[in-house]
């Protein structure tokens, strides 16, 4: 009890005890312990919602490139299929095995309609008399007036730019200036003059037209084609096709591609063993066609 005239002065313990009873129970600080829990929670759930929404982002990008890859590859088959009704001149068909001419000759007829090098065009510019078509007419004009321009096309993506020109300007297929792919992605990547479609990462479509030794899957050893060239009288199994694919979401393939001329080959062009081309693994550094994205992936997961 306080005297009469004096001022009573709490402890803190009193002022503890009187904000608990005016406040509820008193609050405490958080600890560093807990503090560094709940960072490293919300850290956690972050990480995972950045995760599903890369993987989202793949998953779109994957499936946009698959749409196109599928657009191209419509119109590739389909040009590639009205050969095998073709018949070739009676000059060609000599000799004993009239059959296997016919497919030789059939087989050059395709590497000059939808080329899938630089260098398949350089040898029909040097061998005009024996390109007639109107696609190989219109590829060897087009050669000859940018190489007259100094503005020939470089090697590096001649795969890419010539699907390119097969597709957009080649005219096959009645495909000339084809509506669907007017709004498809399409670039530069090597700045020469020479467009390519793009897949979703902003990377070239590749093109292989005889893809001898792909492998699905990837990897697998197993070659996707029959030894049967196309074309060949009797030919039995998985014929082959042209190959379309994209690198994917790693951005990067080690697939061979054709950088010379199966023209020069003769009546060897589009030999299954001639063909070098179209998923035998080429890098050194390792093999990233595991994730490659090809218009035979339907097949191969049937």
């Amino acid at each position: 009890m306080n005297r009469p005239g004096t001022i009573a002065v709490s402890t803190p313990a009193a002022v503890h005890r009187v904000v608990g009873r005016r406040g509820g129970v008193a609050r405490r600080a958080y600890t560093l312990v807990e503090l560094l829990v709940a960072i490293t929670i919300m850290l956690v759930l972050v990480g995972i919602v950045a995760a599903g929404a890369a993987s989202a982002r793949t998953s779109s990008k994957r499936q946009a490139t698959q749409l196109l890859i599928g657009k191209l590859n419509t119109i590739i088959q389909q040009q590639f299929a009205t050969y095998a009704s073709r018949g070739a001149p009676a000059s060609i068909l000599t000799g004993s095995n009239k059959s296997a001419a016919r497919g030789a000759y059939l087989r050059q007829m395709v590497t000059g309609d939808i080329p899938d090098s630089w260098g398949e065009v350089r040898y029909m510019v040097s061998n005009t008399s024996q390109f007639t078509s109107s696609p190989q007419r219109a590829y060897i004009g087009m050669w000859n007036a940018r190489s007259a321009a100094g503005k020939t096309p470089s090697d590096s993506y001649g795969d890419a730019e010539c699907l390119f020109m097969a597709v957009m300007q080649g005219g096959i297929a009645n495909c000339l200036d084809c509506g669907e792919l007017k709004t498809a992605e399409k670039g530069d990547v090597d700045n020469d003059g020479a467009f390519e479609f793009l897949d979703a990462w902003g990377n070239p479509i590749r093109y292989v037209l005889w893809p001898g030794q792909l492998e699905l899957p990837a990897g697998s050893g197993a070659l996707f084609f029959s030894t049967d060239a196309p074309f060949a009288p009797n030919a039995a199994g998985r014929t082959m096709r042209p190959l379309i694919f994209s690198g994917g979401p790693d951005q990067l393939n080690s697939v061979a591609v054709n950088g010379g001329s199966n023209l020069s080959l003769g009546t060897q062009c589009g030999i299954p063993s001639a063909s070098a081309y179209g998923g035998r693994d080429t890098s050194s550094s390792g093999d990233y066609r595991a994730d490659n994205i090809t218009n035979f992936d339907a097949e191969v997961s049937r």
